[in-house]
């Protein structure tokens, strides 16, 4: 992709509220017909000890027929004690996601390799049908409490115009969805400016004008073996980053403090 280059970093205030890697796969009945007791045992003394499971609603006079064939879409939770990290097991899907006190990608990386090592040795799955990595960053005055510019003065002129003319003032929302692919690689980013209020990670917004960037990596093509499943996902962080450094401005770089040099 043509976005510049730009060296990783770590900040001091971080405006990450979710990371997210999701591995698609071809059905494995075997994990919708029986609890993957293999699994937590594997996961908890990794250091996930908490779990539940989730199943689609259904009306009270729904035929068998029906609920077994939506039992059969139950997604099993694995938590780590703080509820930051969880692991999410389906029979086509397998996620690992970071809950807002995100370190740096060597920490999330190596839970992963953790998470689809275990995976692969109790179900060996035939391949990977898609792969991606997600990036959620929201800027306010509840991420960046040290912030001395208006929220506004984070957003580039590429992405919102309407910011830099007479008419922002009477802006109450904004939104901007872009695609963009190299080879086998896609991209959506979404752009948000709005009045945030709800939770978002693991810390709440109350009513705060919020700078949201959204970015979604991802390939559709077949993977197989974990470590070509890691060189992917290195690339989509790369992608990723640079993506990042495009949607923000000089002034959000100075809200998030001194950057020093990313271990990863």
């Amino acid at each position: 992709m043509h976005f510049d280059q730009f060296e990783r970093t770590e900040y001091k205030n971080n405006t990450l509220f979710n990371v997210v890697f999701q591995a698609r796969f071809p059905d494995i009945l075997k994990i919708s017909h029986e609890a993957p007791v293999q699994f937590q045992d594997r996961v908890r003394r990794d250091g996930y000890p908490e779990t539940d499971s989730t199943i689609p609603a259904l009306p009270p006079n729904a035929p068998n027929e029906l609920k077994q064939l939506i039992t059969a879409e139950q997604v099993f939770h694995f938590y780590s004690e703080d509820r930051n990290w969880q692991l999410s097991l389906s029979k086509n899907f397998l996620a690992v996601s970071c809950n807002g006190n995100y370190e740096n990608y060597i920490e999330f990386r190596g839970r992963l390799e953790n998470a689809l090592q275990t995976f692969s040795e109790i179900y060996e799955p035939s391949y990977f049908s898609r792969i991606g990595l997600r990036y959620q960053d929201i800027a306010n005055e509840v991420f960046l409490p040290n912030m001395q510019d208006s929220v506004a003065s984070f957003v580039p002129n590429h992405v919102f115009p309407e910011l830099k003319t007479h008419i922002a003032s009477d802006i109450d929302n904004l939104q901007k969805v872009s695609r963009f692919a190299d080879e086998d690689v896609k991209v959506t980013v979404s752009h948000l400016y709005f009045n945030a209020s709800g939770t978002f990670g693991l810390r709440h917004v109350p009513n705060k004008m919020s700078y949201l960037i959204d970015i979604d990596c991802y390939s559709e093509n077949k993977t197989r073996g974990i470590s070509d499943v890691l060189a992917r996902c290195d690339t989509f962080k790369q992608h990723i980053w640079n993506i990042f450094q495009w949607s923000i401005t000089d002034e959000f770089r100075a809200a998030m403090g001194e950057p020093r040099p990313s271990e990863n």
